[in-house]
């Protein structure tokens, strides 16, 4: 699923080994070679079976529109079980309208 800039945007990963087992995590979304988003162990929605990445309106709008985003997470569960995943690329495609709706 692409990201589209300016709206919100969900991804499901799965993890090696259930994502409860791992003490930290670290998923990074980055285009053009620079790391743009950062998400931390604390702001992922983790289940049994899948970590949930959640990027808001703000955070999409980053992102320019036509240059595809490389997506990629890493686990820590122990000095020797630290995996990272493959790295998946995304499609970033524009809004018509890039305004951040229900704000102030």
């Amino acid at each position: 699923m692409a990201i589209r800039r300016a709206c919100s945007y969900k991804a499901s990963i799965r993890t090696p080994q259930p994502p409860v087992s791992y003490l930290d995590m670290l998923v990074t979304v980055a285009q053009n070679g620079v790391n743009v988003i950062n998400k931390p162990k604390d702001t992922l929605l983790i289940d049994a079976d899948t970590v949930t990445l959640q990027l808001t309106q703000e955070e999409t709008a980053q992102f320019e529109a036509g240059v595809p985003a490389q997506i990629q997470i890493r686990c820590f569960a122990e000095v020797y079980d630290a995996p990272g995943s493959a790295v998946f690329t995304v499609d970033v495609l524009p809004a018509l309208n890039d305004t951040i709706l229900g704000g102030s």
